[in-house]
């Protein structure tokens, strides 16, 4: 008789959405609508994921619970990473998904790189900053006097990013570098 109840509530479980069911089942969706884009079947994704047939149609109908490790190898099935696998789809234009594709799988140590071009060349300051000079030298080689004379000449103000760098942190730079040396310093 107890087992009969259990089987009752269970099943009441599945008529009562919850937070739960309702992720499971956005997610058993998405998991199908990337396979149809990708013209995978089942078998192929399976395969490919290494998980049982049976176990991705559970997934797909939103039953059951999955594990991180595997929604993982099922999106390099898929050929998405996590991140689009858990967003709804949104009608975005195809270049836009190509660049968040290749900037996904762009190595960490290329971002940087990749970061500082896009500001340089699509940032809406560009015009303003490429007028900017800056003037980089030893410590005592005239940047001070040369760019206060220049920037008098050119009728712009000339900015010191030591002063600068002193305002925002609100101490002096010898301090700065005593405590966190010059990789600190130039990381502020």
């Amino acid at each position: 008789m107890h087992t009969h109840t259990h089987s009752k509530a269970a099943s009441l479980d599945r008529v009562t959405p919850s937070p739960d069911g309702d992720f499971l089942l956005f997610l058993g969706q998405r998991v199908r609508q990337l396979r149809h884009l990708g013209g995978m079947t089942r078998k192929m994704v399976a395969r490919e994921a290494d998980v049982s047939e049976r176990h991705l149609a559970q997934l797909e109908a939103g039953e059951g619970n999955v594990s991180i490790v595997l929604l993982r190898r099922i999106a390099g099935a898929l050929d998405v990473s996590l991140v689009e696998l858990f967003a709804p789809e949104v009608a975005e234009p195809g270049e836009k998904q190509l660049i968040q594709r290749f900037l996904e799988r762009l190595p960490n140590h290329r971002l940087e790189e990749v970061v500082f071009r896009l500001m340089r060349d699509f940032s809406p300051g560009e015009k303003a900053r490429r007028k900017r000079i800056a003037l980089i030298g030893l410590r005592g080689a005239g940047k001070s006097t040369l760019g206060s004379k220049l920037a008098s000449e050119k009728g712009v103000r000339f900015i010191e990013l030591d002063g600068e760098i002193e305002k925002d942190t609100g101490m002096p730079l010898g301090e700065i570098f005593s405590l966190y040396g010059q990789s600190g310093y130039r990381a502020i």
